[in-house]
C-alpha cells in the first residue's frame, strides 16, 4: 500500500494508511486548510456586508441609492437568508441586517429583528 500524501510505501500495521506522522498531518491539514479558506473567505464578504449596511443605516431604516452601495464594495449575492413579506416584498439579510432591492434603483436597507413583523411592511 502506498501513502495518500507522499506515494511512498507504507511499511508496519496492515491497517496503516500513511508512511509516518508528518505526512498525515500534511494529508490532513491540506485537506481541511483548503475548506477552511472557502469557508473563511465567505465570512469575510458577510461582514464586510453587514458593516456596509450597518454604517449606512444606524438608525434603523432608511433608503439608498444601489450606486451607493456597489461603491462601497458590498457584494448584493453574498447573504444569509431571504425574508418574503406578506405583500411579496423579499428582504435579503445579512446576518441582523436587511436589504431590499427596490423597482427605482434604491435598496430599502433596516435592522432586522425577530419580530420583523412589527419592522416590515
Amino acid at each position: 500500500m502506498k501513502c495518500p500524501y507522499c506515494n511512498r510505501e507504507v511499511s508496519g500495521r496492515t491497517d496503516k494508511v500513511f508512511c509516518d506522522d508528518k505526512c498525515r498531518n500534511n494529508y490532513y491539514y491540506k485537506i481541511n486548510g483548503e475548506r477552511s479558506t472557502y469557508i473563511r473567505n465567505i465570512n469575510k464578504k458577510l461582514l464586510r456586508n453587514r458593516g456596509i449596511l450597518k454604517t449606512l443605516n444606524p438608525a434603523g431604516k432608511k433608503y439608498v441609492v444601489k450606486k451607493t452601495l456597489d461603491d462601497l464594495g458590498f457584494d448584493f449575492t453574498c447573504f444569509t437568508g431571504v425574508y418574503k413579506t406578506k405583500k411579496g416584498k423579499e428582504y435579503r439579510l445579512v446576518y441582523d441586517q436587511a436589504f431590499c432591492l427596490e423597482d427605482d434603483n434604491r435598496v430599502c436597507l433596516l435592522v432586522f429583528y425577530r419580530d420583523a413583523e412589527s419592522v416590515i411592511s
